[in-house]
């Protein structure tokens, strides 16, 4: 009843009025002259006219002339309704009209699909409650049911053409527009949006796994548009600049905000803010700060609608503290906590650029008298103990412009810029009166002392290396004195002798602190090409001026002064651990050949330290071979001779050096017990166009043959030389051309493929048979 009051039925009149106004011209113009001629009729009729039959020929054929007249717009009405019926059937939306009745009297095939079922349950014509009700009892029912009957009735009938979306039983989304005609019809359209549905719910789902991924990066994301007005931020971003929700950024423009609170940071220049680590610092509004990388993106106007900027931060802080920490390690004396002797270096390039006569610098070089009787006595740990509580000393005592530099065991350099040579001596002064104080140490009280050597730039050289080598004459000046003094540099030190004594120092230094190394140079099968041997080559950088010495210089110095056989007994231990290291490892051990020098094996001890060695690693016994050159071996032969036989008799193999060079080198294979000997370098040079060299080479190597022992090409660096070797019979090859010196890594690579039976044979001619992967590797090394 209600219903029916809001929506009244219309009367007769108002019905035949509307009828009225929905007929067209021909409709009216026909009616009226039917109307008419009726009229007339009637009236002659009542009248009693006699019959007129002209009148009554013309009023039918004006009648004939308006019913053709009717019929024919009554079809092309009829052919407009048709099209305009098929073009709505196949409109791809809904379509329905409800007349004044509220009945449906036009429809198309989707507005049945739209309400699947009801249109064969229902026979025309039907209102709209009626089949909306039968529509929704497919899926609702009871107080469910009338409540949404109830809403889309009030839709229906409001009809005030604004969109409303509703979703179907089939879960399609249909966006529903009704209007009123003037005639009170009701005429509904309904646009299948299911797509844009499906493509927003895609969106949202983009945009959540957006937010999503965003959230946990471990980068803070700031997402503004053209006029700077916050998007997004994610909570990393917040936590970077200390904020606690994304609320503070409201009414904040963005760039703005990032100049005011980024250092380094610059509006607009995205390579300055790009790429350097930790070239911009956060500076958080709770006081944190953090370094950060900024990477930035400018979006296509034509995906957001305008410019817009996603900016992210990583935080570097992490890396950037692990930066400084490394930068800090590498210019760092990692047991003292003074500056290295890179560092010390750089220090020293620097002030060379720097120093005037007006603001020289002054480089101490310092050196401790005495702690080497320290570390025997009581161990490393505690000359560990004493150089840092010296160095705690130092750099109290030490001024504010200068600053101290830890550059080897127990050596020390201070850099000191702008000074008097009066404040230099000042300074020396202070530091020797440091030094002389007890150190306390576990075991009680020690004393040591200092030496100094002091110069200058640009007074002395303005050369950093120079300057260097003056501190040095200057200090081993003091040493001569007997320590414990400062002393400047003059230009006489320079003309003394004193790079040998400098020499001696720091080779006494490089045995006590283990700075020697050492590479093998593969001696090869020729016809195998197989590892045979491998020479001990050794080397050493000096860590006081991080240069490598040339190895004849300091063996030349360390026999001079006595320091060789502690050296060649470093070179024993120290292949004699890689040798038992080999063979725990099941590696096919090659024969490893050292060098010994005359001193070394004329000292009464060579004997006993070397069966302590066998005792200590008896896998050498068969695998080490001892060298010495031909020129040393012609001085004393009968000992040599008995020196060789006791080698023999403990599986030490002996070699000769540079065979050829001396006066009896037939005499002295008859006179020694030798295994192998070496062809002098000079003679392979030229071998392969000098026949005299071709005519020596052979016979050395007939002379190698009746005598039984094996004989070794050095210096082979051509493919000319080889092949000239080969015509001669040369069995066993050393040089550039197959093998350079490397590492005992690479000789291990190199004869992994040999057999440990066979090396234990400890024979070079147990090695027969090329191993593929051994030839392989071999072959990998040749030019």
């Amino acid at each position: 009843m209600a219903r029916e009051a809001e929506n009244p039925t219309p009367g007769p009149i108002a019905r035949s009025l509307r009828l009225i106004r929905q007929m067209g011209w021909s409709d009216i113009g026909f009616l009226c002259t039917a109307v008419a001629l009726l009229f007339v009729g009637l009236v002659r009729q009542l009248l009693g006219y006699p019959p007129n039959r002209p009148l009554a020929l013309l009023m039918f054929f004006g009648l004939f002339v308006f019913a053709v007249w009717y019929v024919i717009t009554a079809v092309r009405r009829r052919q407009r309704l048709a099209f305009f019926s098929e073009a709505i059937n196949k409109a791809p939306s809904a379509f329905a009209l409800y007349d004044d009745l509220d009945r449906l009297i036009a429809w198309n095939d989707m507005y049945e699909t739209v309400h699947p079922g009801a249109f064969r349950q229902l026979s025309p014509p039907f209102t709209y409650e009626q089949l909306v009700r039968t529509s929704l009892a497919k899926t609702l029912s009871g107080r469910e049911l009338d409540e949404e009957l109830e809403r889309r009735l009030r839709s229906h009938r409001e009809a005030t053409g604004v969109p409303v979306d509703r979703q179907g039983s089939d879960g399609r989304w249909l966006r529903v527009l009704k209007a009123r005609t003037e005639s009170g019809a009701n005429v509904g359209v309904g646009i299948d949006v299911t797509e844009l549905y499906e493509a927003t719910a895609q969106a949202d789902r983009e945009h959540a796994r957006f937010r999503g991924v965003a959230e946990t990066l471990p980068v803070g994301i700031w997402h503004y548009d053209a006029d700077g007005r916050t998007l997004f931020v994610n909570h990393k971003l917040l936590a970077l600049f200390g904020l606690s929700d994304a609320g503070e950024l409201d009414g904040v423009c963005a760039p703005d905000y990032l100049s005011r609170n980024v250092e380094g940071y610059q509006s607009g220049d995205w390579s300055a803010n790009r790429y350097e680590l930790g070239n911009l610092t956060i500076r958080g509004k709770d006081g944190s700060s953090c370094h950060v990388i900024l990477y930035t993106s400018k979006l296509p106007k034509g995906v957001a609608g305008g410019s817009e900027t996603i900016m992210s931060f990583v935080d570097v802080t992490a890396l950037k503290d692990a930066e400084r920490r490394i930068e800090y390690l590498a210019l760092r004396d990692m047991l003292t906590g003074a500056r290295n002797r890179a560092a010390f270096m750089d220090a020293v390039a620097r002030a060379a650029d720097t120093a005037t006569h007006s603001r020289p610098c002054w480089l101490l070089a310092m050196d401790l008298d005495g702690f080497k009787p320290v570390n025997d006595r009581y161990g490393h740990a505690a000359g560990d103990i004493l150089l840092r509580v010296l160095t705690d000393r130092i750099q109290k005592a030490r001024p504010a412009n200068s600053r101290l530099y830890r550059v080897g065991g127990d050596e020390f350099s201070l850099v000191v810029e702008g000074a008097s040579r009066t404040e230099a001596e000042e300074i020396a002064n202070a530091i020797l009166t440091v030094t002389r104080e007890p150190f306390r140490l576990d075991h009680g009280q020690v004393f040591v002392n200092m030496t100094i050597g002091i110069a200058a730039m640009p007074f002395d050289t303005s050369v950093p290396e120079t300057v260097q080598r003056y501190a040095d004459l200057a200090l081993y000046a003091g040493k001569q004195v007997g320590g414990g003094t400062y002393v400047f540099f003059a230009p006489e030190l320079a003309e003394r002798n004193l790079e040998e004594h400098i020499l001696t120092l720091d080779l006494g230094r490089a045995l006590a602190d283990n700075e020697f190394s050492m590479v093998y140079q593969p001696v090869f099968d020729r016809e195998t090409r197989t590892v045979v041997a491998a020479e001990a080559l050794l080397r050493w950088t000096n860590r006081r001026t991080g240069q490598s010495v040339p190895t004849a210089d300091f063996v030349r110095t360390a026999e001079h002064v006595r320091l060789i056989t502690g050296i060649d007994f470093w070179v024993l231990n120290h292949n004699a651990r890689l040798v038992s290291a080999w063979q725990a490892r099941g590696v096919a051990v090659p024969l490893v050949m050292v060098n010994m020098s005359p001193p070394t094996l004329e000292d009464p001890d060579f004997l006993p330290r070397l069966d302590e060695i066998l005792r200590q690693y008896p896998a050498i016994r068969g695998r080490l071979c001892m060298e010495l050159t031909e020129g040393v071996a012609v001085k004393d032969r009968r000992k040599l001779s008995q020196t060789f036989r006791e080698l023999e008799s403990r599986g030490i193999r002996t070699a000769i050096d540079d065979f050829g060079t001396g006066q009896t080198s037939v005499t002295l294979l008859r006179d020694l017990p030798v295994d192998f000997i070496k062809i002098d370098r000079s003679y392979i040079e030229g071998i392969e166009d000098d026949t005299q060299a071709m005519a020596i080479v052979s016979t050395i190597l007939n002379l190698g043959r009746k005598l039984d022992v094996r004989v070794i090409a050095e210096g082979v660096e051509t493919n000319a030389q080889l092949d000239a070797l080969e015509e001669a019979g040369c069995e066993l090859i050393q040089g550039y051309l197959w093998g350079r010196p490397t590492s005992a890594a690479e000789i291990e690579a190199m004869v992994g493929g040999q057999t440990t039976a066979d090396a234990e044979a400890g024979d070079p001619d147990a090695v027969q048979e090329p191993m593929a992967a051994v030839i392989r590797r071999a072959s990998d090394r040749l030019p």
